[in-house]
């Protein structure tokens, strides 16, 4: 069995620039510009420096044979020899102050512009982070987590790139080539027709290895990504591979993949041959070109006794300015691939830039300092997409302070009624108001600073015991903190931990229990103080005695505070004040759970069910 191809992550290389990219771009760029400017300004600078220094030379060299002419002319040697010391250490005295003055240009250049650059990322970044921030949870039900990671790094540094050196580079390569050509057709033409012929091909050329060097290059990282994945896989599997005996197919898998990397780099490597071959073929002919005709030129006249047309000085600096073709159509070829990724990464950037959250304060909105806790559901009809209702007409209300019990089978629409509660969605039709208030009608910040919800995911941030438990309250002391906990039941279990409330509790709690884990999500919670508490499976990954060590903890938690639970264990709910069984996204039966067992309905049903699997 062939390995089954990874995802490739890596994108296609559009055919042409993104305009809404660049624009939006430009648009982004335009504060900075005399940022740009004055970056560009000084690689104009130090471009214009690179193509003053052939003229140095051809004065150095015509100088030496001006000397040698003069004394072969029969003038005094010493006097000869002097001033010809002289003129060379002027030219050596202009290079030396150039070399200077580049040295001291190139530093503010790389300086500002890195400097812009890490700026204008920073922002985005930030910019970039805010926003995910401000997205509804409708968002992250479609896209996958590593998407948007993906396009806040890798999408982001392709653009950094752009930002800070595409502008300077450009403007120098153009410039130097439009330098190098217009001193060529001044210094002489006659030597500019035996060189022109190669800008042409080394156009093309250069063309043709950037397209098939970027479809080379884009293979080997699809080829090191399902290398990559496959090792991955076996370390993450090697207690399987070994238990069904699969090492040598696996071997046989990793080989092919392997066999197919090689192949791939070979042809890179193959491609890039080819191209310096071509290259090194029209750099030997120009060279040739300028020295053949410009030898023949100085030989011409130089054997008809006349003034030299062309100095040796001028064919070594024409020489020169000949070899300054090929850095600025390669760079320009590299910077326009570059462009490319930078743009259509900036696309992707944009496109979650460019979302709107579907939760938004209204205007008007009210900022109550405090509820009561009353929830009242009247006619709610709600669906996640076109066509699929999740709830029909549902209407309830609970008192504050009362404790509400959501059961039934998967996929009712328990959930959903909490996420509604909390107005991480918004309803098609009816409303859902907190105490006399349509949550509509109310921020969300102080929507969910009075309120508080443990899921059953459980969820821990990287850091220790104490900032996690301290996470919605950061204001908080340690000893409120460790006070908490003793009224929660769970300061011995934290206690009992190897560095108490300062242990890490590693990426995601992994260095935690489950009941470990519940305990400080539910102690966070209490710390938070809220009126209005959402309990979405938060028992449901523990074992049977880590829920019966919590028991307390929940009791505690859900006194004085409006509670709705959500939970597949019927245990969980006997003391609630009222349950609601919830089918098809509708309310069949409702009461308490005495009542309910004593109805003999679709709760007690359930509940029996629930004890003979117990």
């Amino acid at each position: 069995m062939s390995p089954r191809p990874a995802v490739d992550a890596e994108h296609e290389l559009p055919k042409r620039l993104s305009r809404k990219a660049l624009k939006r771009l430009l648009q982004w760029l335009r504060p900075h510009r005399r940022i740009i400017l004055v970056n560009i300004a000084l690689t104009l600078t130090l471009t214009a420096v690179e193509l003053a220094v052939p003229q140095l030379l051809q004065r150095m060299i015509d100088g030496v044979f001006e000397t040698a002419k003069a004394t072969a002319a029969g003038a005094q040697r010493e006097a000869v020899v002097g001033a010809a010391w002289d003129s060379l250490l002027n030219v050596v005295g202009v290079f030396v102050a150039i070399f200077v003055v580049a040295q001291v240009v190139r530093h503010f250049e790389i300086r500002r512009t890195v400097s812009f650059g890490q700026r204008f990322m920073h922002r985005m970044r930030e910019q970039y982070f805010r926003h995910l921030h401000r997205l509804s949870p409708a968002f992250y039900d479609k896209w996958k987590a590593g998407q948007v990671i993906a396009r806040g790094t890798t999408d982001m540094d392709a653009l950094q790139e752009a930002v800070s050196w595409v502008p300077n580079r450009i403007t120098a390569a153009a410039f130097q080539l439009a330098g190098a050509v217009a001193l060529m057709l001044w210094m002489d033409w006659v030597l500019f027709l035996m060189v022109f012929p190669i800008l042409p091909v080394l156009f093309f050329l250069t063309r043709w290895f950037r397209t098939r060097a970027t479809d080379a290059w884009r293979e080997v990282r699809v080829q090191t990504g399902r290398l990559t994945a496959n090792v991955a896989e076996s370390i993450a599997g090697a207690r399987v591979i070994q238990a069904f005996a699969r090492e040598q197919e696996n071997m046989r898998i990793f080989s092919d993949l392997t066999d197919n990397l090689y192949a791939t780099r070979v042809e890179t490597q193959r491609v890039h041959a080819r191209y310096m071959v071509g290259i090194d073929a029209l750099r030997r002919y120009a060279r040739a070109a300028v020295i053949l005709m410009g030898a023949y030129r100085i030989a011409t006249t130089a054997g008809m006794g006349g003034e030299a047309v062309v100095t040796p000085g001028e064919v070594v600096a024409f020489m020169a300015y000949a070899m300054m073709f090929f850095h600025p159509i390669d760079m320009l070829s590299h910077l326009y691939n570059e462009l490319l990724h930078a743009l259509a990464a900036l696309d992707r950037v944009i496109e979650i830039l460019d979302t709107e959250p579907k939760i938004v304060d209204r205007a008007g909105a009210v900022d109550p300092d405090d509820f009561d806790g009353a929830v009242t559901f009247d006619r709610v009809t709600f669906e996640y997409d076109e066509g699929a209702r999740i709830l029909h007409d549902v209407s309830f209300a609970a008192a504050p302070g009362e404790v509400i019990a959501l059961v039934g089978p998967t996929g009712a629409g328990k959930t959903t009624i909490c996420r509604l509660i909390a107005r991480f969605y918004e309803t098609r039709e009816g409303e859902v108001r907190i105490d006399a208030w349509d949550v509509k009608g109310i921020t969300q910040d102080a929507l969910h600073r009075r309120m508080g919800i443990v899921l059953q995911e459980n969820f821990l941030f990287s850091g220790t015991v104490m900032d996690n438990i301290r996470y919605g309250r950061p204001s908080a002391t340690d000893g409120e903190v460790i006070e908490c906990a003793r009224q929660m039941g769970s300061h011995r279990a934290i206690e009992a931990l190897p560095k108490r409330y300062q242990t890490e509790v590693g990426e995601r709690g992994e260095s935690l229990s489950a009941g470990q884990r519940q305990l400080i999500c539910f102690t966070r919670a209490m710390l938070a103080d809220p009126r209005i508490l959402i309990l979405d499976e938060a028992t449901s990954s523990v074992d049977t005695q880590a829920e019966l060590e919590i028991q307390d903890a929940l009791r505690r938690l859900t006194q004085r505070r409006t509670c709705f639970i959500v939970a597949h264990r019927l245990s969980t709910v006997r003391r609630a004040d009222r349950v609601l069984v919830i089918e098809d996204g509708r309310i069949t039966e409702e009461g308490t759970h005495a009542d309910l067992m004593a109805a003999g309905g679709r709760y007690a049903g359930m509940y029996e069910e629930f004890i003979r699997a117990e």
